[in-house]
């Protein structure tokens, strides 16, 4: 449900077709078996890969400026440079860019997994949800993309989010702007 004053774009429909040939391709590399009652369970060896997929998280550290101004419809940024350059930049003076992130995130991120990133400032919170993908190349030294769409260049982290600068919520924006308030964004790869 979306907030007032955002929009909400409809998450593609998901067909009991699309399920059937899930749960068969499941089952053929057996790790899932029909039981009784009609259901799917996970055989050992799907438990056994339920259980080894981990949560991957990386820490950045940034800055909130006045020149911040949250408006891009399409992209979140955080940069390492002092200021914002272009809109849709929410934090500067990163610590990190994709280039210094930790070989097992980039790892993660490269397997197309869900990603949930939360951006704290001043005890304000909101979240993004979004995807890593193959094709990442995570090369910037300088920024940090996350974006609506599927573009990615050097700088792009996560595709497909739901949510742009424009969409955060305002009350962590006001915090933002405020120069050299403490901004804490967290990936998290589930």
């Amino acid at each position: 449900m979306a907030r007032p004053g955002e929009t909400s774009e409809p998450m593609p429909e998901i067909t009991p077709e699309m399920i059937r040939i899930t749960l068969r391709a499941l089952e053929s590399k057996g790790m899932v078996k029909y039981a009784e009652g009609g259901a799917y369970v996970p055989t050992e060896s799907g438990w056994k890969l339920l259980s080894e997929v981990k949560s991957v998280k990386e820490e950045i550290i940034a800055h909130g400026h006045p020149s911040i101004d949250a408006t891009n419809l399409r992209a979140i940024f955080i940069t390492k440079a002092g200021e914002a350059k272009e809109n849709g930049v929410v934090a500067v003076r990163a610590n990190k860019s994709p280039k210094d992130f930790k070989k097992e995130i980039k790892d993660a991120l490269k397997e197309a997994r869900k990603i949930e990133i939360t951006i704290e400032a001043e005890g304000v919170t909101d979240k993004i949800i979004g995807y890593g993908s193959p094709a990442l190349k995570l090369s910037s030294s300088e920024e940090i993309a996350i974006r609506k769409d599927d573009f990615i260049d050097g700088k792009t982290v996560i595709i497909l989010a739901d949510k742009a600068a424009n969409e955060l919520d305002q009350e962590l924006i006001e915090k933002l702007r405020k120069e050299n308030t403490k901004v804490k964004i967290t990936f998290e790869v589930k």
